[in-house]
């Protein structure tokens, strides 16, 4: 089953703007360069993560060439290997059918689905984190430190993947089981387990370090500090993260309620279920209290609480009458009056969700489908007092997923137009974006951009590589290029077409357009 979630049509969608261009572009030139130790990023150093995924891709890309499939399938296996964790995990704290509901429960969340079918840096950075987190809850729960070196080498490669909040997070996680159990602080102590973290992680950073003495300024005081601190990128309220996880949780999220008050369903008490609440906790309220926030980065979160429900449902199935449990037939009816309210608003809309609706036409018949699923699961499955009714409606939803996340593509994805680049291309030609970038773009074409000058991702490389010849201050600067070029493509937004014109009156060449996105051709002396 996992392997279908994850890689049925893999490969299908064009790779989105701007993460998924981003990743596949800096893979590209690592490739191209041979420069494994810093990434670039259009020919620049691009410090602001570290390369666990680039180098990942990059692997993939040398084994099956460059393309989508190659560039998602680091995240995909991540979150095939994330399940399979969901499943050993639950199956260590209460046995095997738990472990089996708790990574079935995640394996149908369309939230993991969808970043697990995405080149992100979040899925490879989850998995690593969650297999730290969960052996040193073993090591803390069994009385086995050997774990703790299995657990900081996971923590490693998870610093490797997006940095020091790994560390963070995993630290403030079993300090508070720590606490909540009155257990001496030195149960965390673990000199070997600290040993082999420094081995697998700090060698990246003391090298570029080393070799650009602003690394660490710029990585961790403005990228991650001053993303904490500062509303600067990304703001969003506090209770931001709540709404999302209950978004990538659907339809599961409608029985959070009911895992978190057992109310006697659960008749013994078990550890397991608070160190679970804490790691969830955790990670919502430190997301939550930063001030930048992102959809992925609340993706940790979802394993203890799929874990959670798992547990539940296997106790539902083992010794709790389902017509019983008052609670549970609560949350199932809240589910399907929020099904059949968004089904009916679909099928009848008032006049303004029409126009918002016709937008989303592209969705169609998959949209439509899946709010049929998820108003009828429910109803079902109060109807037929079954658990699996539940199971075989998320499934539907999340097959689902990867329809969408292709209609998405289509938006997002300057495929076309990069495959289009690519085939007009001629020596000695530039690539222009006139206050536009795109890293899939050069991906799809394998050309770097220059750049008539604006506030870029790339502002950091620019300064770390000076004189590097990529931008122009103003339209005289660019003309002159253009003129010493035998062909410039211009890579720009319909609105910022009437000033190009007036530097290149008459003499412009449209080649292809996609979405305000267009691309235009001049030929120079």
């Amino acid at each position: 089953m996992g392997v279908v979630i994850f890689f049925y049509r893999l490969g299908a969608p064009g790779l989105m703007d701007p993460d998924e261009g981003r990743y596949a572009e800096i893979a590209r030139e690592i490739m191209a360069s041979g420069d494994w130790l810093i990434p670039h990023l259009n020919h620049l150093p691009y410090l602001e993560k570290p390369p666990l995924v680039y180098w990942l891709t990059a692997l993939s890309f040398r084994g099956l060439g460059d393309t989508e499939l190659a560039a998602r399938l680091p995240a995909a296996v991540s979150a095939l290997a994330g399940v399979f964790l969901a499943y050993g995990l639950g199956r260590a704290f209460w046995g095997p059918v738990a472990g089996f509901l708790g990574a079935v429960v995640l394996a149908t969340c369309p939230g993991y689905v969808a970043l697990g079918r995405i080149l992100t840096l979040d899925m490879t950075f989850t998995l690593f984190l969650s297999l730290g987190v969960g052996l040193g809850y073993l090591a803390l729960s069994r009385g086995r430190p050997r774990l703790w070196l299995w657990a900081y080498g996971a923590l490693g490669l998870a610093v490797l993947t997006k940095g020091p909040s790994a560390v963070v997070l995993a630290g403030l996680i079993w300090l508070a089981w720590v606490l909540y159990r009155r257990l001496p602080l030195k149960s965390l102590v673990s000199p070997g387990g600290w040993l082999i973290l420094a081995a697998v992680s700090l060698p990246w950073f003391a090298w570029v370090e080393l070799r650009y003495p602003d690394f660490f300024r710029f990585f961790i005081l403005e990228h991650h500090l001053g993303r904490f601190l500062t509303p600067a990128m990304h703001p969003e309220p506090v209770y931001y993260y709540v709404a999302v996880i209950l978004g990538l949780m659907l339809p599961w999220s409608f029985l959070l309620p009911w895992v978190l008050v057992p109310r006697g369903r659960l008749k013994e008490p078990n550890p397991h279920r608070p160190f679970l609440l804490i790691w969830a906790a955790t990670i919502l309220v430190l997301f939550s209290l930063s001030r930048g926030k992102l959809v992925p980065y609340i993706l940790p979160a979802l394993l203890p609480l799929a874990l959670l429900l798992g547990e539940d449902l296997a106790v539902l199935l083992g010794q709790w009458r389902f017509a019983e449990d008052r609670g549970l037939k609560f949350s199932l009816l809240a589910w399907a009056v929020a099904g059949l309210g968004l089904a009916v608003l679909y099928f009848w809309p008032p006049a303004a969700l029409s126009r918002e609706l016709a937008r989303a036409a592209g969705f169609s018949p998959f949209l439509p489908l899946g709010l049929l699923v998820f108003a009828l699961t429910p109803l079902a499955a109060l109807l037929w007092r079954q658990v699996g009714v539940m199971f075989l409606g998320a499934l539907l939803l999340s097959t689902l997923v990867p329809l969408g996340v292709e209609t998405v593509s289509l938006q997002r994805s300057p495929r076309e137009l990069g495959r289009v680049l690519r085939a007009n291309w001629q020596p000695g030609g530039a690539l222009v974006g006139v206050y536009l970038y795109s890293q899939g773009m050069s991906f799809y074409s394998g050309r770097i951009f220059h750049l008539l000058d604006f506030k870029t991702e790339l502002d950091f490389g620019r300064r770390l590589a000076p004189g590097n010849g990529l931008f122009f201050a103003n339209y005289q600067e660019m003309a002159a290029f253009a003129e010493s070029r035998p062909r410039t493509f211009f890579y720009l937004k319909v609105h910022d077409l009437p000033g190009l014109e007036e530097a290149f009156p008459g003499k412009l060449h449209l080649l292809a357009r996609h979405k305000d996105c267009i691309l235009l051709y001049y030929k120079g002396q």
